[in-house]
C-alpha cells in the first residue's frame, strides 16, 4: 500500500470520527508511520497540526449543523466534543469571530474548514540530492525561541527572529565560534501538547566557556542518530523553506524511513566565495533529519 493510500486512510478515519474520538495515534498507525513522524509530516505539508485540523473540523461541523440544521448550541456542543456550551462558544467565537448563536441567525456567513482531500498530492517524484550521515552525540550552544508549523507560522517566525538578532549582532558574536559544521538552525524539544517546538541559532559547543557567548545563549544537547542530509542552493529563506516541504511531500513518502524522533537542523556552512550573499540563487544549506527505518 503506497503512501498517498495510507494517509488518505488516515485522513479518513478522522473525518469519519469528529462525532466520536478522533485518536491522533490511530490515525498516525493508519498511516504507517509514529506519532511524531505523522505529526511533524502533517504540519510541514497542510501547515496545521493533526489536532488543531480535528478541532477545526469539529467547529466547522458544528457550525452547519446549528445555521444549516437549526440544531441547539448544547446539542452541537455535546456531539462535538466539549463539556459545556460555554467552552464550545469560547472555541467557536475564536474559530469563526461570531458567537453560535449568531451563527445561528445567519448574521455573517462564515469560512468552514473543509476537510483535507489528497489528488496526487504526496508523489515522491522528485530528484533530491541528499547523503546518509552517521554522527555521535554532540552539545550546541546557542539563543532560543519557540514556535510553531501550523499556520505558517514557523515561516515567519524564524526569518524575523535571524533578521532581528543579525542586525543586533548576534549572530555574527555566535558565528565566530563555529565548529566544522557552520551555522546551525536546529528544531527540537518538540512538545505535542501546545504543538510548539525550540529553534535555535547555534554551533557546536567547542572549547569556548558558556560566558563567551551573547547574553540568554544556552547548552542544549542532540543525541546520536542517523541523518539524511539533503542539500538546496538558492535564496534563503526561501529555498530552505521549500526544501523543508519537499522532504516530507516528496522524499519521506517514496523512502524506507521516517522521522526518528529527534532534533533536526539546517546547515549553514562556509560559502564559496566567503562572501556570498544569503539572497544569491548559489547560496548552499543543508537540512539534516534524523531518520530510521519505517515499520513493515
Amino acid at each position: 500500500m503506497d503512501w498517498t493510500t495510507r494517509l488518505t486512510q488516515a485522513l479518513d478515519y478522522l473525518e469519519d470520527n469528529l462525532e466520536g474520538t478522533a485518536d491522533i495515534e490511530k490515525a498516525a498507525e493508519l498511516a504507517n508511520c509514529s506519532f511524531f513522524h505523522f505529526c511533524r509530516m502533517f504540519e510541514v505539508v497542510f501547515n496545521v497540526s493533526p489536532a488543531e485540523y480535528v478541532r477545526r473540523r469539529r467547529l466547522s461541523k458544528a457550525a452547519l449543523d446549528i445555521a444549516a440544521g437549526g440544531d441547539k448550541v448544547i446539542d452541537a456542543a455535546l456531539r462535538y466534543g466539549w463539556d459545556s456550551p460555554e467552552s464550545f462558544t469560547k472555541a467557536f467565537k475564536r474559530c469563526f469571530g461570531i458567537t453560535p448563536s449568531e451563527a445561528k441567525e445567519g448574521k455573517m456567513q462564515l469560512e468552514l474548514w473543509p476537510p483535507i482531500r489528497l489528488a496526487v498530492m504526496l508523489k515522491g517524484d522528485k530528484t533530491m540530492k541528499y547523503r546518509i550521515e552517521e554522527k555521535e552525540s554532540f552539545e550546541c550552544i546557542g539563543i532560543t525561541i519557540r514556535t510553531t508549523n501550523s499556520d505558517n507560522q514557523n515561516l515567519h517566525t524564524i526569518p524575523q527572529f535571524w533578521e532581528k538578532n543579525g542586525k543586533a549582532g548576534v549572530v555574527d558574536a555566535i558565528a565566530k565560534h563555529c565548529g566544522k559544521m557552520g551555522l546551525l538552525g536546529v528544531c527540537y524539544d518538540y512538545n505535542p501538547t501546545d504543538e510548539t517546538f525550540a529553534y535555535s541559532i547555534a554551533v557546536e559547543k567547542g572549547k569556548v566557556p558558556l560566558s563567551e557567548f551573547p547574553a540568554n545563549s544556552s547548552v542544549f544537547s542532540i543525541p546520536k542518530a542517523t541523518y539524511a542530509a539533503f542539500e538546496c542552493r538558492g535564496p534563503n529563506p526561501e529555498a530552505v523553506q521549500k526544501l523543508w516541504k519537499n522532504i516530507y511531500a516528496d522524499w519521506f513518502p517514496s523512502s524506507d524511513y521516517e522521522h526518528a524522533g529527534t532534533p533536526d537542523f539546517e546547515v549553514y556552512p562556509m560559502q564559496d566565495p566567503i562572501d556570498l550573499p544569503d539572497m544569491s540563487p548559489d547560496y548552499r544549506t543543508e537540512v539534516w533529519i534524523p531518520i530510521k527505518k519505517k515499520a513493515k
